[in-house]
């Protein structure tokens, strides 16, 4: 039934690509990030669904004679400039053979990516972006959080198989990345009952942070909350709801739970962040040794790289977006990357200032200010975790783009005398 229900929704989809490409981009990003291909068991597991959306949707923005121009600003070229690096490393990698289909991979999801970029152009798009996004996430978030309420935390959750939100400490960083845009939608919904279930989605999800019982996740959720509580203006409101939803949240879960977060304390002898530690010797080792290049995508994972260093450690992943891009893609890679974390960052604040005093860009500050919490609870989480290429990441990362095009002030208009003076000026006469 789920796989009946998921082709027809599919079909049903897709006339609308051909009309309304922007709709195609939607559905792409709702594929790829929820992965609902996933969540069946018979004919449509694993079926390539975004794959035909995207070419469709690709298609269509081409044959359309409305198509959006190149967006404004650094940001695209940026995430060129890391293609570009990225892909010329790749013919040095350790194991190319092994890199390339990863290449492949990474490639379709910064496609998406500027397909976002270029296409988010009106309110009404990124609001429609931001919903997907959530609602995406929120599925898996809802449903882990009921999960944890009936069995008492007993068990971890995890999200779907075979996908990047299958691990659970993937899973924690994504859904506490997402919690501060559960809440600007939440303020910005008229619906009453929509409010209300968009705040029940918000605690509900705490629980499938601790439900993972990934440390990772629960500093990013540590830190979410911290600096969502900091940027919001209701802040006696958000504490007094904190001081009672967490102490219930945490009352809920079992003493195993506490006995796993007990050990972030004992991290010298805890074998989990040890391995760690090893792993980013390797990645920053290699960069050294073969200045500029990298060891290609996952490329520091091959048993002959990571038993150069360490002969007697079992070969792991760089557990870092920081160190995974060093080690993959040497220091020119990881400083792109910096780079547009920087640009993100940045275009947050130029979107604040922007749409300051002006009422009918109110909600573009404020989803700037809660993208800047998302994007540092990411930054934090990431610290320990593999997710450099996460596509919900990556989109939210080009968002602010999009807003500081959008919040752009108008150029003044110029008088006739000086509209004049500039044709003259450009012809020699003055």
């Amino acid at each position: 039934m789920r796989d009946i229900s998921l082709v027809i929704i599919f079909v049903s989809i897709l006339p609308m690509v051909f009309v309304y490409p922007f709709g195609g981009i939607l559905c792409w990003t709702w594929l790829t990030l929820m992965n609902p291909h996933r969540e069946v068991y018979g004919f449509a597991y694993g079926r390539p669904f975004n794959l035909v959306v995207a070419v469709l949707t690709l298609g269509a923005w081409l044959a359309s004679r409305r198509r959006d121009g190149w967006p404004p600003g650094a940001m695209p070229w940026l995430i060129l400039a890391l293609l570009a690096w990225m892909t010329v490393n790749s013919f040095f990698a350790a194991d190319p053979d092994w890199s390339w289909p990863l290449w492949e991979e990474t490639v379709k999801v910064f496609v998406l990516v500027l397909a976002v970029l270029v296409s988010a152009r009106t309110k009404a798009r990124i609001h429609a972006l931001v919903w997907v996004l959530v609602v995406s996430l929120a599925y898996y978030g809802v449903k882990g959080g009921v999960f944890t309420v009936l069995t008492g935390g007993t068990y971890r959750v995890y999200g779907p198989e075979k996908s990047v939100l299958g691990d659970n400490n993937h899973l924690a960083l994504a859904i506490a990345m997402t919690l501060p845009l559960v809440n600007y939608l939440r303020l910005h919904t008229a619906s009453p009952l929509l409010r209300l279930g968009l705040a029940f989605a918000f605690a509900i999800q705490i629980l499938t942070v601790l439900g993972s019982y990934s440390r990772g996740g629960v500093i990013a959720l540590a830190c979410a909350l911290g600096f969502f509580w900091l940027r919001s203006r209701r802040k006696w409101a958000y504490l007094l709801a904190g001081s009672i939803l967490l102490p219930m949240a945490l009352g809920l879960m079992p003493e195993a739970f506490f006995e796993r977060m007990h050990s972030i304390t004992a991290a010298d002898h805890d074998t989990s962040f040890l391995g760690r530690v090893t792993s980013w010797q390797v990645c920053f080792s290699y960069a050294v040794d073969h200045f500029p290049f990298g060891a290609g995508f996952a490329g520091t994972q091959r048993t002959a790289v990571y038993n150069f260093y360490f002969p007697a450690e079992f070969p792991h992943a760089a557990h870092s977006i920081y160190f995974q891009i060093l080690g993959e893609h040497g220091f020119p890679g990881l400083l792109l990357y910096l780079a547009l974390m920087v640009m993100a960052f940045a275009e947050c604040r130029t979107v604040v200032r922007q749409s300051r005093g002006r009422n009918g860009l109110r909600w573009a500050g404020e989803l700037a200010r809660m993208i800047q919490v998302s994007l540092v609870t990411f930054w934090i989480g990431g610290a320990a975790l593999s997710m450099a290429y996460y596509d919900g990441y990556l989109i939210l990362l080009v968002l602010p783009s999009a807003l500081r095009a959008l919040t752009a002030l108008p150029r003044p208009a110029q008088s006739a005398v000086q509209r004049e003076k500039g044709r003259k000026a450009a012809l020699g006469t003055v």
